[in-house]
């Protein structure tokens, strides 16, 4: 079996630590990522090591650190650096004696957490354009009841003066008719007065239309407002923009299957014209940014990654500068590396292990918001939460059952609802809206309220312009597809990516053993923490760790076990 062998280099100059001999690799796969580091966070640094720290000190001062790079094999290589300012560090500028510097990450995870949580997507923005989509939406406010009586009087008021007038014009044809065919010479003023009565009748009459025809057309419009868009992005696009940023690819095949999934931010547009001018206006997107901005419920890179986290049971990883994420178990469908599994109580021939107990729930309950200034989002009440529950199948003491702990998933986004049909007020106006495109159109007019009233299903409703809580939506061209709920409900998620987590599913044994461990065994392990024992037993690595020129590694994994077979989960709510 060939010895894993290290070297080190400080700005590309390899040098020897001191206890070169203890300095190996940790790696952690407990949290998000896979994080490959050095067993030591600090070097005593000696000879022409020292010389090249004390030398950067004189040239550079101390606020630039040093590049320190760790190498196996002339293959892998972790890169950190000397941070001169660290309390740590201790420098000793004459004689023979060592200084002890601190080494930190360069690029790494830690770091890479901090800027996420410290990157807002109004700053992101300022720097890298965010693409952004267009959501169609409308307001259906709740008071479409008073509208449609409003629409009825005025209409009535009309049609009722338009009656009278009609009668009245019917009143004056037939008394200049009877004028103008008498046979005997008739007075020239009376022709006169009787003809400029008929003009007038008519003039009124067809003033007495158009009226009706205008206000029909403006309640319609001012009741059913024309469909209207929002700036907004998608979650895919989000990532990639502000993992880019950083300086990290980003690749998920979880968000490229779901790559419509769209935040739509709250109305906040700074510095505009009031709401009640732009109501009246076709002012496309005049209303959000298209980003989460600070009123939103998400506001930086960091909120976003630990909603999706939660969202899709999911793994953020980062390994050669990309960001990867995944269910949490998909690492698991790519392992081929074979270890020596060994007993872990050699003396006594015999294993011992503990069990993922910690991981145990006995409530699971996943929850979307609503929004109070948005009542669409009690329509859809059903498919906001779900809640399962683990149960004892048999039991014999029923106070001896010790099954504890809550899952509790809040998802910070409310729906983004879809409007499925006309409502109630919609079919009554759709008359009205009928009889006036005929009636222009008759005219010679141009008019389509009767296809503007139908062609309102599909997008999505809001009650009024302004709402407070940030929505999500699965947005195909603008608009939800009638199965959205079926993708982004909250009980299709928990079936979808969720279940792996039941209790009976997910009990494993936890073992901590000594193996023996080959160069080829930890480039591969570096890609994957699932490996197979020589049993073929699929074993997942929570953690490792190797030291310099080691031939042995000791690693703490989990293996699938079957003691949680007395549970069962149950459906509470969905």
């Amino acid at each position: 079996m060939s010895i894993i062998e290290s070297k080190h280099f400080i700005n590309g100059i390899e040098v020897r630590p001191r206890d070169a001999d203890m300095i190996g690799v940790e790696l952690d796969w407990t949290g998000d990522a896979q994080e490959n580091e050095l067993n030591v966070d600090s070097l005593v640094l000696e000879n022409d090591a020292k010389r090249l720290v004390l030398d950067h000190i004189a040239t550079y001062g101390v606020f630039e650190g040093l590049p320190y790079t760790f190498q196996i094999n002339n293959t892998f290589t972790l890169e950190y650096y000397i941070d001169l300012t660290d309390l740590a560090t201790k420098i000793s500028g004459f004689g023979d004696s060592g200084i002890e510097v601190k080494i930190k990450k360069r690029r790494g995870l830690a770091t890479f957490w901090e800027n996420a949580h410290g990157l807002s997507f109004e700053l992101l923005n300022k720097k890298v354009a965010i693409p952004l989509v267009d959501v169609k939406y409308l307001i259906v406010p709740d008071n479409q009841l008073e509208m449609l009586i409003m629409l009825g009087i005025s209409s009535y008021t009309l049609t009722k003066a338009l009656i009278e007038g009609v009668r009245e014009l019917v009143v004056a044809v037939t008394d200049f008719l009877k004028i103008v065919s008498v046979g005997a010479v008739v007075n020239t003023g009376q022709i006169i007065s009787a003809g400029l009565l008929l003009v007038a009748r008519t003039i009124y009459v067809a003033g007495l239309i158009i009226a009706l025809i205008d206000v029909t057309k403006q309640i319609i419009e001012l009741i059913f407002p024309p469909v209207r868009k929002l700036k907004a992005s998608t979650v895919l696009q989000l990532m990639q923009t502000g993992c880019g940023f950083l300086g990290f690819n980003f690749e998920s095949q979880l968000l490229q299957s779901k790559k419509d999934l769209t935040i739509c931010p709250v109305p906040l547009k700074k510095d505009n014209e009031s709401i009640l001018a732009n109501l009246l206006t076709l002012n496309n997107g005049s209303y959000t940014k298209g980003y989460p901005t600070a009123r939103d419920t998400i506001a930086t890179l960091g909120q976003l990654m630990e909603t999706l986290r939660e969202m899709f049971n999911g793994k953020f990883r980062i390994f050669n500068g990309t960001v990867y994420f995944e269910r949490r178990d998909y690492w698991e469908l790519d392992s081929g590396l074979q270890i020596q599994s060994t007993l872990t109580l050699q003396d006594k021939r015999e294993n011992r292990w503990g069990y993922n107990t910690s991981e145990a729930w006995k409530r699971y309950y996943m929850h979307y918001r609503y929004d109070i200034s948005d009542w669409h989002t009690l329509d859809k009440i059903q498919a906001t939460d779900c809640e399962y529950s683990t149960e004892p199948v048999s039991v014999v003491n029923s106070d001896l059952v010790n099954i504890k702990g809550l899952v509790d998933i809040a998802i910070p986004f409310a729906f983004g609802v879809r409007k499925e049909s006309l409502t109630f007020v919609e079919k009554v106006a759709l008359p009205f809206a009928k009889l006036a495109d005929e009636v222009i159109q008759f005219f010679g007019g141009d008019s389509a309220l009767e296809s503007k009233i139908n062609g309102r299903v599909g997008v999505m409703m809001i009650g009024q312009q302004y709402f407070t809580v940030t929505k999500l939506l699965y947005c195909l061209n603008g608009s939800q597809p009638s199965n959205y709920l079926d993708i982004i409900g909250a009980n299709q998620l928990y079936q979808q990516y969720h279940t792996i987590n039941q209790v009976k599913e997910n009990f494993k044994r936890i073992y901590t053993e000594t193996i023996p461990f080959s160069t080829a065994q930890f480039e591969q392990l570096l890609y994957n923490n699932y490996v197979q024992d020589q049993s073929g037993n699929l074993l997942e690595i929570l953690t490792f760790e190797w030291t310099n020129e080691g031939k042995e590694a000791e690693i703490t994994y989990a293996q699938k076990s079957g003691e949680g077979f007395n549970t069962k989960t149950i459906l509470i709510d969905a």
